[in-house]
């Protein structure tokens, strides 16, 4: 029988590559510099062990790598920049399993723990061999941008069932909701019919189509009244139309805001130095609430602190994350294990 060595098969699954290790490089020399120089003391000596470890060694160790997620400043990059997505660990995986030639069904995250989904649509390749090719490749990744405090998990995409006359269901549905946008655009609602959510349930001739009403629209009952008529006109299969009526102010600021709270919460995940466990918001009364749970049973070192503070500020100013803001108040505060906060910022 063949026998195994652990420390060599160690040795592969924590091997670092020396392009890995000159981006790191890189990014803790831009981090030390762009700091003010009273911070050097506290953060030079860390950038010069980083450094030397590079150097000196060939493998990725955990210690190591909760050096490094104190050493890389805080990024909080907005999600949307010029009217496209901007690079984030999710869309940047997404590109680096592509360019290996594999095709990738999803990339995701969930917190608590912190877990990075990756799952393929395989053809020419098992998922042992997949995993091989790319387990090394995603923890350099990782390595290079400070995430030390999660778990990977490859996974083979599940196949998507096709049923019998769903294409015609799915032809309908779009006939439907384009017969509801062109009725609100009529009316002069042309921004609200994006918010409307035309839907459909059941099936058949028990088909009924559901639609979310902005509360400030008077002419609701006509703009349902040229619906219903023209969905008759068209002979579609649908018994009725059942309405909805919502805030759309409300709305608007609730979507902003599960964007604006994401990026922030992404922007440390995975790092063992905040520990995140988990992001909820609320939008009360046009207030929009975060509350960003850690598993800290006491508050970071002041500096830190501070870092987090300057990092959403910093963000919060940029144009992109203005427009999204549209004057809202709002208050941000990162909780202990015990719910209390040690971190707050807000607008009032």
């Amino acid at each position: 029988m063949k026998s195994t060595d652990p420390f060599k098969e160690l040795e592969e699954q924590l091997m670092v590559t020396d392009e890995s290790k000159d981006q790191l490089r890189s990014k803790i020399m831009q981090s030390t510099n762009e700091r003010k120089k009273s911070h050097f003391k506290k953060y030079g000596w860390i950038a010069a062990a980083c450094m030397l470890f590079i150097v000196t060694s060939p493998f990725y160790s955990t210690t190591m790598a909760s050096i490094v997620a104190k050493v890389l400043p805080i990024t909080i990059t907005p999600q949307i920049s010029d009217g496209e997505p901007n690079p984030n660990l999710t869309s940047d995986l997404f590109k680096l399993v592509e360019k290996e030639g594999y095709r990738v069904g999803s990339v995701g995250t969930t917190p608590s723990p912190f877990t990075i989904e990756v799952s393929l649509v395989l053809k020419d390749s098992t998922l042992k061999q997949a995993k091989k090719n790319l387990e090394s490749k995603i923890t350099n990744y990782l390595y290079e941008n400070g995430y030390d405090d999660y778990e990977l998990k490859i996974i083979k995409a599940p196949e998507v069932p096709t049923h019998e006359g769903s294409d015609g269901l799915n032809k309908e549905y779009d006939q439907v909701r384009e017969i509801v946008k062109e009725v609100f655009a009529s009316y002069g609602y042309a921004e609200e019919a994006e918010y409307e959510l035309a839907g459909m349930k059941g099936a058949g001739a028990s088909t009924i189509v559901t639609i979310d009403m902005p509360d400030h629209i008077d002419e609701s009952k006509k703009i349902i009244a040229d619906i219903e008529k023209e969905i008759k006109q068209q002979d579609l299969d649908v018994k009725g139309v059942e309405v909805d009526p919502f805030n759309l102010k409300h709305r608007q600021q609730d979507n902003r805001w599960s964007m604006i709270s994401s990026d922030i919460y992404d922007a440390m995940a995975g790092k063992s130095t905040y520990q995140l466990a988990g992001l909820s918001y609320q939008v009360k009364d046009g207030h929009s609430y975060v509350w960003i749970k850690t598993d800290l049973d006491k508050p970071l070192p002041q500096e830190q602190i501070e870092e987090i503070k300057k990092a959403i500020q910093d963000y919060l100013a940029l144009p992109e994350t203005k427009e999204q803001i549209r004057g809202d108040e709002y208050t941000i505060e990162f909780l202990l294990k015990n719910g209390k906060s040690f971190v707050e910022i807000t607008n009032q």
